[in-house]
């Protein structure tokens, strides 16, 4: 087996440079507890039902251990330590407890399991999973075609509509509500977008009713 990987282009906010591009691997799909479970009792006496049960465990006590602010350290494994974020300020003082927030869980990988790594082979991948390359009046043309028959719209729609990765969509999201063609009438964590007035066939005399 091998470590699947293809070249996607690195993104070049201002446009300039020659286009530089990085490898990233490519998932056949994930390992789940189940599986795990029945590896791990293949290759031991113990039942695939006490291994689910220890691996469910593990992961209770891990988030109990981060919920407590503490840095976890698994033997071969590596480090877990929770992240933390909050409103940009030049006077801390300024900020409050509440504001401080959980962001993400960090790993850190052991030295033992980099080692293992090391010297894994690399193929790269059958599957292209590649964006399409839009213009921005072919984004025009596909968006404006959507909105005459929809209201709204999520990243994932917009997605399957242009081709693009996850990423790619929202860059190119993003990009379009910088420019006020498109607003997010949801919340950040979910959001849900619609064209404003004088874009994607939305008339201009609507401006004042949104």
């Amino acid at each position: 087996m091998a470590i699947k990987f293809e070249f996607y282009e690195s993104p070049n906010p201002t446009g300039t440079e020659e286009k530089r591009f990085h490898a990233r691997t490519v998932s056949p799909g994930n390992i789940d507890t189940d599986y795990l479970a029945k590896e791990i009792h293949a290759a031991s006496t113990l039942t695939v039902a006490d291994i689910k049960a220890t691996l469910i465990s593990l992961g209770e006590k891990l988030a109990q251990h981060l919920e407590n602010g503490e840095r976890i350290y698994l033997k071969d494994i590596g480090y877990f330590q929770v992240t933390l974020t909050c409103p940009s300020t030049s006077i801390p003082k300024s900020t409050r407890s509440g504001q401080v927030k959980f962001k993400s869980v960090a790993f850190r990988a052991d030295k033992t399991l980099k080692q293992r790594l090391i010297n894994a082979k690399t193929e790269r991948s059958d599957t292209k999973r590649h964006s399409n390359e839009l213009s921005d009046s072919e984004i025009e043309k596909i968006l404006t075609g959507y909105f005459a028959q929809n209201p709204v719209i999520t990243r994932l729609t917009f997605q399957k509509l242009t081709g693009f990765i996850a990423g790619k969509a929202c860059r190119t999201i993003k990009l379009l509500k910088e420019e006020g063609k498109l607003k997010n009438i949801s919340t950040p964590r979910n959001p849900i977008y619609m064209p404003t007035a004088g874009n994607y066939g939305i008339p201009e005399t609507e401006k004042e009713q949104q």
